[in-house]
């Protein structure tokens, strides 16, 4: 087990090469004896009222304060980095920041997208993880690169708050808020150097914060994929009865989707792969697209959906949003990016052709929002269904076919001891 301290939560300038909002410089960590010990999380120790034999601490809803309103009803449903800033309110605070009950309650009230982790995937491990913040002063964490791990790694699958990465030969499971990390047991079967495995964590009445590894393993050589699991509770990996037979002349793609129970991923075919966790069942979900267009996964009305977009020539893009069980075109949004590039430009950038901009959908889960998020080489573009109203973001960069997004909620949600 691994804890984080306070005097490491500023990111150093070698960490980022370009300018990027990676939300980490908005920590503002104090030496004043509140925050110069380490980062742990203390357990309550109510004491109690022997004449009305409730705790001392409870207060009726008339005695209470608007201190005691926001610690009750606001702070839990803000984001990790904001509650951080709370500690400097009081050693009260403070102490009830870094409980496992506000842990546990921020972890399963606050469900909004923050930011995703990006990294340009390759085999040697060359490139390290960043974080792109949706909103700088709200979410972030303290080490894009999540340099507390023991060896640099590729993140691979994100869920609720906690992170899947991987390194040279083992799978990390980590919570780049607090810098707390798990080492996985090593696994049976060879899931190769960018494997397709989904992080499973639901941390509603989950106190103990149990979670999965589900890994899609492809039998050489044979259309057949058979699936690996592991289970925190356990600390086990099994292999599941279950197996999956309608994959044929496909590849999985890594980065994977968690989402209410199921694990999918996308394929190079535009079938989805879909394995549900408890019952061990898996299927495969046909997606009528046209040839040649790819998408992402993505939350919209509490459903899963695969969103495409392109061009349809200036600032006009298309978004195409298939779902239900059939997988089916339930909506064609046209929106207005206001993406307007000189000749210059259209020259310089390569990705560009026939006068069209190139842009690709980023996977999103949301919980309010229903949003869609559109990368192109300029900017990335939130895009609010419900509003019709376009947001933008800086880019990290070009649009790179190996650079892979994973979403990010900013969470407080603990990582507890594994069993042996």
């Amino acid at each position: 087990m691994k804890s984080w301290k306070d005097d490491d939560m500023t990111d150093s300038s070698d960490e980022s090469n370009h300018d990027m909002v990676d939300g980490s410089d908005e920590y503002e960590w104090k030496d004043d004896g509140i925050f110069k010990d380490d980062f742990k999380t203390v357990a309550f120790k109510p004491e109690w009222n022997e004449e009305s034999e409730i705790p001392a601490d409870y207060i009726r809803r008339e005695d209470m304060e608007i201190k005691d309103i926001a610690k009750k009803y606001v702070v839990p449903f803000l984001p990790a980095k904001s509650i951080m800033k709370f500690r400097a309110v009081s050693t009260e605070w403070n102490h009830w920041i870094v409980s496992p009950l506000l842990s546990y309650q921020q972890s399963t009230s606050f469900h909004q997208l923050s930011g995703y982790f990006y990294q340009t995937v390759d085999v040697d491990f060359q490139s390290n993880p960043d974080f792109l913040s949706l909103n700088r002063s709200a979410n972030g964490v303290p080490s894009p690169s999540l340099g507390f791990l023991p060896e640099r790694v590729k993140v691979l699958s994100s869920s609720s708050g906690l992170l899947l990465c991987q390194g040279r030969e083992n799978y990390y499971v980590c919570n780049p808020v607090t810098e707390v990390w798990k080492l996985i047991p090593c696994h049976q079967y060879y899931h190769g150097f960018d494997p397709s495995v989904v992080l499973a964590f639901d941390p509603q009445d989950n106190i103990e914060s149990y979670y999965h590894i589900i890994a899609a393993v492809p039998l050489l050589g044979q259309p057949i994929v058979f699936f690996e699991i592991y289970s925190s509770q356990s600390n086990s990996w099994k292999r599941s009865s279950s197996e999956c037979l309608e994959l044929e002349d496909t590849i999985l793609i890594g980065g994977g989707f968690y989402m209410k129970g199921m694990a999918y991923w996308n394929t190079t075919s535009n079938e989805v792969l879909a394995f549900d966790v408890k019952n061990e069942i898996s299927a495969v979900l046909h997606v009528p697209i046209p040839p040649g267009r790819y998408g992402a996964l993505t939350q919209i009305e509490d459903e899963l959906c695969y969103v495409t977009a392109y061009n349809d020539g200036g600032d006009a893009f298309v978004l195409d949003i298939y779902g239900g069980m059939y997988m089916s075109l339930k909506n064609s949004v046209s929106i207005n990016l206001g993406h307007k590039k000189s000749r210059r430009a259209f020259e310089e950038i390569p990705f560009i052709e026939n006068s069209t901009v190139s842009c690709s959908v980023l996977p999103c889960f949301n919980n309010a929002d229903d949003i869609v998020v559109i990368y192109t080489n300029e900017r990335i573009y939130l895009y609010h269904l419900r509003e019709q109203k376009v947001e933008a973001l800086r880019t990290p960069g070009q649009l790179n076919p190996q650079r892979r997004f994973i979403p990010y909620i900013n969470s407080l949600v603990m990582l507890h001891e594994l069993n042996n």
